[in-house]
């Protein structure tokens, strides 16, 4: 079933609008929330901090906020057979997808809306069991209003929890981010050093990612860092798999001569190189470390 609200957030980062996320949303559903996908490792590893296994059998409400493709949603769904499954994402092209695997498979247990996570209009009040956001509350223009909102549809009863995963900021891809920005910044502003600022990192400090969490009401808070290797075959793969990724465009539209932007790529793959990363003896592929803290906290 789909349902749709409306948000009204304006800005001109792509990052942060359902446009920005519909331009990636086919290569999300190819290759990073597959079954075996590179989000989907962490989505496992926040269901299993977070949900009892003495709870596999129990019918509970589980919801994604900012559930992309679904990798968390499909993921649980294949445990907890006897729950209810809330989807949201702001993305009409994410909630499109989902709703086609979700037919494909002939799962009826998976109900989604197209929502802004920061407003869940839809949903009651202390109704939810579990709430989990994947790599997408980050990227919230209000995180505390999203954690919030987060806190509000959990029941009260001192079992409900939530999980939030977010980007580490010493991760391979985000370190080669980091410092190819600064690096044209700074040329771009004739040598005076310049510091991009990643909103994918905006909780990537452990200890204001607690208090935020503690400042909206969560309790028994803690914060967890995982760790799951990004695999490719080439460095040179990274660039078609971000390029339509709202985070790159945004990252090039901060460049203004076209002499900056058309370094953006070789200076990239340049720094990655640098990195020396290792490859896999298993499967021959780079091996890039990527690390998440995933924040949990519960409802009393």
């Amino acid at each position: 079933m789909n349902k749709t609200s409306i948000s009204n957030n304006e800005t001109k980062l792509n990052q942060v609008t359902p446009e920005g996320w519909n331009n990636i949303a086919d290569v999300f559903a190819k290759y990073i929330s597959t079954p075996s996908g590179f989000t989907t490792l962490f989505a496992i590893d926040a269901i299993n901090l977070t949900i009892p296994k003495e709870n596999k059998e129990k019918q509970m409400k589980i919801l994604d906020i900012a559930c992309g493709t679904g990798s968390l949603t499909l993921a649980a769904n294949e445990i907890f057979i006897n729950s209810k499954f809330i989807a949201t994402d702001f993305s009409p092209k994410m909630i499109k997808i989902l709703n086609e695997i979700v037919e494909k498979k002939g799962i009826d247990n998976i109900e989604t809306y197209i929502m802004d996570g920061q407003n869940l209009i839809s949903i009651e009040n202390d109704s939810i069991d579990y709430t989990f956001s994947i790599f997408g509350l980050i990227f919230f223009p209000d995180l505390v209003k999203g954690m919030k909102e987060m806190y509000r549809v959990l029941k009260p009863n001192n079992q409900s929890r939530t999980a939030i995963a977010s980007w580490c900021s010493d991760s391979f891809q985000y370190v080669i981010f980091q410092e190819t920005m600064d690096q044209l910044l700074t040329e771009q502003n004739n040598g005076n050093p310049t510091k991009y600022n990643q909103i994918s990192l905006s909780l990537s400090n452990e200890s204001e990612f607690k208090n935020y969490l503690e400042s909206v009401g969560f309790v028994d808070v803690k914060i967890i860092r995982v760790e799951h290797p990004l695999e490719v075959n080439e460095i040179s793969d990274l660039i078609p798999l971000f390029k339509n990724n709202p985070f790159y465009i945004d990252c090039i539209n901060e460049l203004h001569s076209n002499e900056l932007k058309l370094k953006f790529d070789s200076l990239f793959i340049e720094l990655a190189l640098s990195k020396n990363p290792i490859r896999s003896k298993e499967n021959n592929k780079l091996q890039l470390k990527t690390f998440s803290f995933i924040g949990i906290g519960t409802k009393e």
